[in-house]
């Protein structure tokens, strides 16, 4: 469903938050990826994409799954602060776009889904108390550094409810795993509290801690209110149905870990508001 029906990279059917939320604030209907060979000097001044579909805060997060894992995101975040200065040839002014960019942080899903419960390296040597404050202390480490190359202003996103995402709940023929929540719930609070003390940690910036659980739980409790069919029934790759549904915009999900586009432009407007305001 994306335009002209390419395949872009993103996890999903269509536009994917950060997307939407880059048209929210007026700056751009799509957000490219840094390490994308058709970006544009005009991207490079307006906002690119670092993430990597799959990784995580947990280095074997990004190791099972092959992709670039997060401080090497923040190695090529080095790399286009260099590029963004060659393209403005004023230090000054790299500096100010740097500082008044939002910063959009999801981590923490994947170390969770994909690493801590399937993974005995994981889950026989940490409890979850002891992994939720593992990946809380990278995630400060992670923004202490992105603070010290000159960023500001922080949106991180907690995780999903993720015993409710289909590889998940398809187990119990539709009803969400409560321990995969209970642990997503775990985690996101203790989040919550972490963004609020760099506030006062990191000086002279803003941290604000987006909650992605509780509105997409709510898509799932009560599908019809938002005009979804399925709520746990994803529209690729269901066990019956090897090829994807008619209509995506019916399900709130697009396979069995990712919202679909219609379940994200159902719940991105507040949290472009929250965004609105906290950093005008």
């Amino acid at each position: 469903d994306f335009q002209n029906r390419i395949a872009t990279g993103r996890f999903g059917n269509g536009r994917i938050p950060t997307d939407m939320i880059a048209e929210g604030l007026g700056i751009k209907k799509l957000v490219p990826a840094y390490r994308s060979p058709f970006l544009q000097p005009n991207d490079i001044l307006t906002g690119v994409s670092f993430a990597s579909g799959g990784s995580g805060l947990d280095p074997l997060t990004a190791r099972i799954q092959g992709v670039i894992w997060v401080p090497d995101q923040l190695k090529d975040f080095k790399a286009y602060i260099a590029k963004l200065n060659s393209i403005t040839g004023d230090e000054e002014k790299t500096k100010s776009i740097i500082a008044n960019a939002v910063y959009v942080i999801s981590a923490g899903n994947n170390d969770i889904a994909l690493t801590y419960f399937p993974n005995p390296l994981r889950n026989m040597r940490y409890t979850p108390f002891s992994y939720a404050n593992m990946m809380v202390s990278w995630t400060q480490s992670f923004m202490k550094e992105l603070y010290s190359l000159g960023a500001r202003k922080f949106a991180v996103m907690g995780t999903l409810p993720l015993g409710c995402l289909p590889g998940a709940s398809n187990v119990l023929g539709g009803i969400c795993l409560e321990p995969a929540n209970a642990m997503a719930r775990l985690f996101n609070q203790k989040l919550a509290n972490e963004v609020n003390n760099l506030n006062s940690m990191l000086q002279g910036s803003r941290s604000i801690y987006v909650d992605m659980y509780n509105p997409l739980l709510g898509l799932v409790k009560k599908p019809l209110k938002s005009g979804f069919t399925w709520p746990t029934m994803p529209c690729c790759c269901a066990p019956m149905a090897p090829v994807p549904c008619m209509d995506s915009s019916r399900h709130v999900f697009w396979d069995f870990g990712h919202p679909s586009e219609r379940a994200y432009q159902t719940i991105i407007p507040p949290i472009i508001q929250q965004i609105q305001q906290s950093f005008a």
